[in-house]
Formats: structure tokens, C-alpha cells, sequence
């Protein structure tokens, strides 16, 4: 464990230096907020379905879908990609550390240092573009952002996925398409699931994107003790399932790198 921690508390320090980086998703993160807010004052006006949901409310669901993807490290499948396609990966039997529990570590420290600088400036940002006003069940933002750090490992996971599927595609660059456009679409970045269809909706929560997208972001409006417990137990269970998955792709591949001599 104290090898992992290592680990994570490298990626945290490497971040620190790269404030540029970080700054422009800062900036990128307020446009959005600002974009969708003048977005969701039209389809409030216009939908019947979003009369119920207040724009401030909206607001602050999109800031914590933009902590998600803004808050994880950019390329982490091109690097895992690369080590497959190199056999590079092979060294890291050497090492007393899962390589994929080292990427997990990456994407952890990486955004336990960009959250709360996200969070400061995004929050600022929605109280400003809020006229003053915090969500419905702001009081529950803890609880909100411990979930959301099961998110971050359930989407790191899948990130991960796409990485070690170099082994059986020629390029892993579409699969990485998908799964972001999953996450859009299915987690609810954009729109909370309940202005979508009903069998949209059905499969959304079928998937790790709904829980770790809308499961959490509707909590800031919408919180229950059920509700929490209940996103925090299927984002345990997705990231053990997917655990289990990456462990025998991670099997297959040391397989393949033993036959072809590393």
C-alpha cells in the first residue's frame, strides 16, 4: 500500500508544475458553464420536463460533471497503448506494483491536486452565474464529492480498458471515441437523464456511465440518503467488475509478451 502511495502522491506533485495546463482547464470549464447556463435557460422556457429543475441547479450539476472529465490526466490510454505496442509493459513485471493499479494511482493523484483548484474557480463561477445562489442540497456536497472520486475511479478504469485494448486492436483511438461519447451521452454530462427518453434512461443506468455521470451530478438538487447509498454501491460493483476484467486482459497480455520472447 505504501508503494501505491508513493505513487499517487508523484503524479499529485507532477501536477503542481504544470499550472498552464491546469489554468486552460479552468478557463475551458467556465466557458462551458457559462454556455450552457444561456443553453438551459432556453430549454426551461421551452420543455415542460425541465420546469422542475431550477437553472442554479443545473449549473452546479454541470460543474460536477466538469470536475469528472477535466479532473482526470489527458492521453493516460495513449501512454498505456504505447507500453503495449513497445512491449514496454513487460518491465513492469519487475516491478513489486500492478501496472494497472500505477495508472490507477496516476489518475487519483492526478485529480485529488485538480479538484479543488476546479472546484474554487467553477464554484465561484456558479454562484456568479447563479446570481448568488447555492443548489437545492448543497449541504450534502461532501457526501457528493466522496462519490465522485468513485466516479473518477470507475471512468479511470474504463480509460484504462481502452489503453490495454491495443492488444487485440490495431488502434484503440475509435474504442476511446465510444467510451467518451458514452460518458457524454449516457452520464448525462450535458443533460440530466430525466429530460431523455424513458428507454434511454433504462439504458444509461444499465451502464458504469449513468451512476458515475447523472448518479451523482442529481444529487446536488435531488439528494437522498437512498439515492447516495445506492450510486455509491453500483459504483463499488463496476469498479470491481471492471477490476476483474482489466486483471485477466492484464493476464493475456503478459501471456502474449512471454511467447513473443518480451
Amino acid at each position: 500500500m505504501k508503494k501505491y502511495l508513493t505513487l499517487l502522491l508523484a503524479a499529485a506533485r507532477e501536477q503542481i508544475s504544470h499550472l498552464k495546463t491546469l489554468s486552460a482547464r479552468v478557463l475551458l470549464m467556465l466557458i462551458m458553464l457559462t454556455i450552457f447556463r444561456q443553453f438551459w435557460m432556453v430549454v426551461k422556457a421551452e420543455t415542460l420536463d425541465s420546469q422542475t429543475i431550477q437553472p442554479t441547479d443545473l449549473i452546479w450539476y454541470l460543474l460536477l460533471g466538469c470536475l469528472l472529465q477535466y479532473g482526470r490526466p489527458e492521453g493516460l490510454h495513449r501512454r498505456i497503448e504505447e507500453d503495449v505496442r513497445t512491449g514496454d509493459i513487460a518491465y513492469c513485471l519487475l516491478r513489486p506494483v500492478s501496472y494497472i493499479g500505477a495508472k490507477l494511482c496516476e489518475s487519483l493523484g492526478t485529480f485529488l491536486v485538480r479538484l479543488p483548484i476546479l472546484l474554487f474557480f467553477g464554484g465561484i463561477w456558479a454562484i456568479y452565474l447563479s446570481g448568488g445562489e447555492l443548489p437545492h442540497d448543497f449541504q450534502a456536497f461532501p457526501v457528493i464529492l466522496i462519490l465522485l472520486t468513485l466516479s473518477m475511479i470507475v471512468l479511470s478504469l474504463g480509460t484504462i480498458f481502452v489503453g490495454l485494448s491495443a492488444l487485440f486492436l490495431q488502434d484503440s483511438l475509435p474504442l476511446f471515441w465510444m467510451i467518451q461519447k458514452a460518458e457524454y451521452i449516457l452520464g448525462g454530462l450535458f443533460f440530466p437523464l430525466t429530460l431523455y427518453p424513458q428507454w434511454l434512461q433504462t439504458l444509461a443506468m444499465s451502464t458504469p456511465f449513468g451512476y458515475a455521470g447523472y448518479g451523482v451530478s442529481h444529487l446536488i438538487y435531488e439528494f437522498s440518503w437512498i439515492s447516495a447509498v445506492q450510486t455509491g454501491g453500483m459504483l463499488l460493483l463496476w469498479i470491481i467488475g471492471i477490476s476483474g476484467i482489466l486483471k485477466l486482459m492484464y493476464v493475456l497480455l503478459m501471456r502474449k509478451v512471454a511467447i513473443n520472447g518480451g
